[in-house]
């Protein structure tokens, strides 16, 4: 650390004098600057290495998986989800609520969804993944039939001034879906209830997507204003039911930000 202060002190004062020309010249007033800003210039270091390591950046590493994981089912609960006896969410999940990409050490899991004031499984099913990939994990259906949905996420890097976009139906009566521009062409077609597209590179700007019935060409859903940003990959799902019972909630759209 002693190495480390004087390289970083070397660094920012200016006009350094050699170390031994100051061996007498030292005063207590300058000892006392220097190493005010020997801990200034630490403190700067270990600020950015930290922002650095939290970046929420999904790029894969060769030796771990990135996972994230979203509520898409329309109940009124809200869950806490393990991997084996580690809680992923901080907070439990409400409807439509993510955890963002987080790196784990890839292989075999239990994955265990719980309501946010029981440890009793709602949900209990293995779950593999593997060295190297992104992956983006849904908790989907209806209260009597809750069930995990993994989808690799092929992420890319989008050309200059581009997105990605793909769609995923999450909603559990819905028919075959498409995600659309407005009064344009189809982003997705032919979504069933679990299928997700293939991540499609569009221009960066504004837009307000449809999602329509497949079969009649109804628009089901309108998206405004949807602020699609140059270099970011987003995921557009559409969940809660169309006809909804009780305390379900309606169908409607979500735009996820995976990058």
């Amino acid at each position: 650390m002693s190495r480390l202060c004087f390289f970083l002190c070397s660094l920012l004062t200016v006009n350094p004098k050699p170390i031994f020309m100051a061996t007498k010249s030292y005063t207590k007033s300058s000892y006392s600057n220097s190493f005010i800003i020997c801990i200034v210039a630490i403190i700067i270091l270990l600020l950015t290495l930290l922002m650095q390591s939290c970046k929420n950046d999904p790029a894969p590493n060769p030796d771990l998986s990135l996972v994230s994981v979203t509520n898409a089912s329309p109940t009124l609960a809200t869950y806490n989800f393990y991997l084996n006896q580690s809680k992923v969410n901080s907070g439990a999940l409400p409807f439509g609520g993510v955890v963002p990409y987080f790196r784990l050490s890839p292989g075999e899991f239990t994955g265990k969804l719980t309501t946010e004031t029981s440890t009793e499984s709602l949900l209990s099913e293995s779950l593999k993944f593997e060295t190297g990939k992104i992956y983006s994990l849904f908790i989907i259906g209806k209260a009597t039939s809750l069930d995990y949905l993994v989808v690799n996420d092929n992420i890319k890097v989008p050309a200059a001034e581009k997105a990605f976009v793909r769609f995923i139906n999450l909603s559990p009566d819905a028919p075959a879906l498409n995600l659309a521009f407005k009064d344009s062409v189809a982003v997705a077609t032919d979504k069933a209830y679990k299928a997700a597209s293939d991540f499609v590179e569009i221009p960066a700007k504004l837009y307000t997507f449809e999602i329509k019935d497949k079969a009649s060409g109804a628009v089901k859903k309108e998206l405004k204003d949807i602020d699609i940003k140059k270099g970011k990959v987003y995921t557009i799902i559409s969940k809660g039911m169309l006809t909804p019972e009780g305390t379900e909630h309606a169908f409607n759209g979500q735009v996820i930000t995976n990058q």
